[in-house]
């Protein structure tokens, strides 16, 4: 499939989230679509959040729990969305109610809230019959039916269902009007205006240039006209924020950008045809690969690397190339004195460098062959699977295996540059694409529940590789995990969170001989950590059944069989984790969607009971909750 791409803008991080506001029909959900497609980010509808959540549609959920349950639900999806490192990349589009709650309006303090102006009458035009719409359905019962009821009783005549809708859309603009501008940042009419131009004039108050908004939005009109005499006629000031540059320098196609901060900051490119920049990494690296490039790289991208080595000898620089075992083969003490013997006779220098080239154990490897060479040389990181990309290449832990277990010998070692290359994705078999969902997904779960909601919304664009939703994703991901690296590099703290899962899943890779995927091995090893603190009594039975449903719909396991009556040896094999603390095992659990707590485990019949869960049939697993 070949996704047709539109030339994209960026807005400032504290510009971000884009959190639109405004009566039903107000147009909300086509302009969060035009934005985030405009601004190259994922869209979040919080009435899907809460379909989700529910599994129930929004009318279900008003005929089972009446408006103040949805109004429940709908105030945990905003928290859920709006607490999100994630979220800070994306726009939002709110329920036209969620600014009735005192503590929604608090929510929004401090965000970028635009509200779309619509008239009573545009809005009415919009809904239609208000059918799928609660407030708006003839047989309605809300504080807001009995308001147009009131409304009508007071001489305002209505004789047809469609006078209805009206009357009732005057009474919620007169209800909710006061509120939207109480927590608006930026006021847009809508009235006699196209999706196009509505959203033209959000971007030049937030200071694109109109020139700009034209060329980003002109591709998306749909067939309608979206002129640049049409857009053009946007006109008002440059807003209180400028614009970044459209796309970062040397970058191609609008790549996306996401820096990882800390004492060593680097940046982390993500995109299509990325490649042609690693030359231009190399450079910016300390040493400028002076002292030799040594290109470390899978067996099954020796063509690939052979590439990469010609692209840096033009350049002026001395190159070799270094192959080693694929997959976890390559992470065994004998490559890695290999590698030594190799950087040796090359003779890199301290100003060399080494580029990692590969999926998630190459540059572990790599990255563990840099940080060691000379107590230090630097590292560009080029990954060319799912999960390298979302996780081994970005975050600075290095590492090889021990017949003890998996990565624990290694070193913290920040890499000069990452190149998230989705064109790399195209070659690799569809199993290992799928695998590294289960990492995506996790970052889901510990923190950015939008991905969840994308997951189930989309899950056969999640799969493929050359997918928007997939670039989307996988910038989330990173971003996730940016945010927790660049306050807590050495794993000292905050870092564990990134390991939710990871416990049961080393154990699951130990016991099978590393047969199991990586990322395969973590959707088990979630579902597993959601099984305690289920039984813990601190994560809701609907926040369990979502790890599964998340996992499910992309195809991921989140069974275990193999695990079956030998709960002693993954027992065994989990108490040699990185995380054990004085004979303790420490664990990483959820509250709630994206709420993480670090603790220690359980009591061993608690961790039995979820082995159990996860290893016997679905049968066994509702028993052992019930």
């Amino acid at each position: 499939m070949t996704w047709k791409r539109v030339p994209t803008i960026a807005l400032r991080d504290d510009q971000l989230p884009l959190v639109l506001v405004g009566l039903p029909g107000a147009g909300k959900t086509t302009q969060a679509r035009l934005l985030a497609q405009a601004l190259g980010v994922q869209v979040t509808d919080t009435d899907a959040e809460i379909r989700r959540r529910a599994r129930m549609t929004i009318p279900e959920i008003f005929a089972s729990e009446g408006e103040e349950g949805f109004r429940d639900r709908e105030h945990r999806a905003m928290r859920a969305v709006l607490d999100s490192p994630a979220a800070a990349h994306g726009v939002i589009a709110l329920g036209g109610g969620a600014v009735m709650r005192p503590e929604n309006r608090e929510l929004l303090r401090g965000h970028t809230v635009i509200h779309l102006s619509a008239s009573p009458s545009t809005a009415a035009e919009h809904v239609g019959d208000g059918t799928g719409r609660p407030l708006m359905a003839p047989d309605a019962d809300s504080d807001q039916t009995r308001a147009a009821q009131r409304s009508s009783n007071d001489g305002v005549e209505h004789s047809g269902q469609g006078d209805t809708v009206l009357a009732r859309m005057e009474a919620l603009h007169a209800q909710r009007s006061p509120l939207y501008c109480e927590v608006a940042t930026l006021t847009v009419p809508t009235d006699g205006l196209s999706p196009q131009q509505v959203a033209a004039l959000i971007l030049v108050a937030l200071g694109v240039q109109t020139p700009q908004a034209v060329s980003v939005l002109a591709p998306m009109a749909d067939g309608q006209s979206a002129s640049s005499t049409a857009l053009g006629g946007v006109s008002g000031s440059a807003g209180r924020t400028r614009v970044r540059p459209a796309e970062a320098p040397g970058t191609r196609g609008g790549a996306r950008r996401v820096s990882v901060t800390g004492e060593s900051p680097y940046d982390v490119l993500i995109g299509h045809g990325l490649l042609a920049d690693l030359a231009r990494a190399v450079r910016e690296a300390p040493g400028a690969g002076a002292g030799g490039v040594a290109v470390i790289h899978a067996k099954a991208l020796a063509e690939r690397a052979a590439g990469t080595e010609e692209q840096l000898v033009r350049q002026g620089l001395r190159v070799v190339r270094l192959e080693v075992p694929d997959g976890e083969a390559a992470k065994k003490t004998r490559v890695l004195e290999y590698l030594w013997e190799r950087l040796g006779s090359f003779r890199l220098g301290r100003d060399g460098l080494v580029v990692g080239l590969g999926g998630g154990a190459t540059t572990d490897l790599a990255g563990f062959a840099a940080a060691t060479w000379l107590r230090g040389v630097p590292v560009v990181q080029v990954p060319t699977t799912l999960l390298a990309m979302v996780d081994a290449a970005v975050g600075g832990k290095t590492g090889i295996d021990t017949p003890a277990g998996k990565n624990l010998v290694g070193a913290f070692h920040p890499p000069a540059a990452v190149i998230a290359d989705l064109e790399t994705l195209s070659t690799p078999p569809a199993a290992e694409l799928r695998a590294g969902l289960g990492e995506v997904i996790k970052c889901g779960l510990i923190s950015d529940p939008v991905i969840l909601d994308r997951v189930l919304a989309e899950p056969a664009d999640c799969l493929a590789w050359d997918s928007p939703v997939l670039a989307d994703l996988v910038t989330r991901s990173i971003a996730v995990k940016a945010a927790v690296v660049g306050e807590d590099l050495t794993e000292a703290g905050l870092r564990e969170v990134l390991n939710y899962g990871h416990t049961y899943a080393h154990a699951i890779e130990k016991v099978t001989d590393y047969s199991w995927r990586h990322g395969e091995a973590v959707a088990v090893g979630c579902v597993f950590a959601a099984e305690i603190a289920h039984r813990n009594g601190s994560l809701s039975s609907d926040a369990l059944a979502l790890h599964r449903q998340s996992l499910e719909a992309v195809g991921l396991p989140t069974r275990f069989p193999e695990g079956e009556g030998r709960w002693e040896e993954l027992k065994e094999a989990m108490m040699s984790d990185k995380k054990v603390r004085g004979g303790r095992l420490r664990l990483v659990l959820l509250d709630d969607i994206a709420r993480p707590v670090r603790a220690q485990a359980p009591a061993e019949s608690v961790l039995l009971s979820a082995h159990e869960a996860v290893t016997g049939g679905a049968e066994r697993a509702e028993g052992n909750r019930g």
